[in-house]
């Protein structure tokens, strides 16, 4: 196990938040992979700068789900609201990190949510995400027959098959060539889904609705950047 630890020499840990916030389970499970590969966890909220911009419009409204009144989206508003999400979230981060002594950020994407996150994974980063009412793993259990990675010949891949291995002994690994991937994965139904940056960037367009009927949790390990 020791052996398996130090070849993914995981620097990073990036935990990508939506405004909704993330289940405290997600937040446990990022801060005990941090704890258990000795990373520093980096968490980033996704979305927040695109809400606030889309607020400024003139047509932009929102609809009570209760009362079924609509009523103009104000941008003030929306700002005060996320600055109160983020400061939830640095307060349960503080909570779960700080008694695992793991250093931890949260800061909030720039850009587009997934574009933003996998051009900073690099070599070293692993990524988690989690969405509310998905399977997340308890803190520190291990989550037996729930782990399949999917893996290539690129060092990324070979991390990714390490990482699956490291978490559950009984994961299944299973080859990013060939066809009939999305329809095996369907099959096995994992808890947690391993997959390499590269090939995640490359196959996303079939991957994002995949991974929204799976509901499992997601880490996607990174991979050295071209120079």
């Amino acid at each position: 196990m020791t052996a398996i630890l130090s070849e993914l020499r995981l620097r990073r840990v990036l935990l990508a938040l939506d405004v909704a916030g993330a289940p405290p389970a997600a937040l446990s499970y990022a801060v005990t992979l941090a704890a258990r590969f000795e990373a520093d966890l980096e968490a980033m909220l996704l979305a927040q700068a695109e809400l606030t911009r889309v607020a400024t419009l003139p047509f932009a409204t929102e609809v009570s789900l209760l009362a079924g009144m609509e009523r103009r989206l104000d941008a003030a508003l929306m700002q005060r609201s996320l600055q109160g999400t983020t400061a939830r979230l640095r307060a349960l981060m503080a909570e779960l990190a700080g008694p695992a002594r793991v250093r931890w950020s949260l800061q909030v994407a720039g850009g587009p949510g997934w574009e933003t996150l996998l051009a900073e994974l690099g070599e070293g980063s692993l990524l988690v995400r989690a969405h509310h009412g998905h399977h997340v793993p308890a803190a520190g259990a291990q989550p037996h027959g729930g782990v399949c990675a999917v893996f290539d010949e690129s060092p990324a891949g070979r991390s990714a098959l390490e990482l699956a291995r490291s978490l559950d002994t009984r994961a299944v690994c299973v080859p990013a060539a060939g066809a009939g991937l999305a329809a095996r994965l369907t099959a096995l139904r994992p808890q947690t889904l391993i997959l390499p940056a590269g090939f995640f960037a490359q196959h996303a367009p079939m991957l994002r609705p995949l991974l929204a009927r799976l509901g499992c949790t997601l880490l996607v390990v990174g991979q050295e950047r071209l120079k």
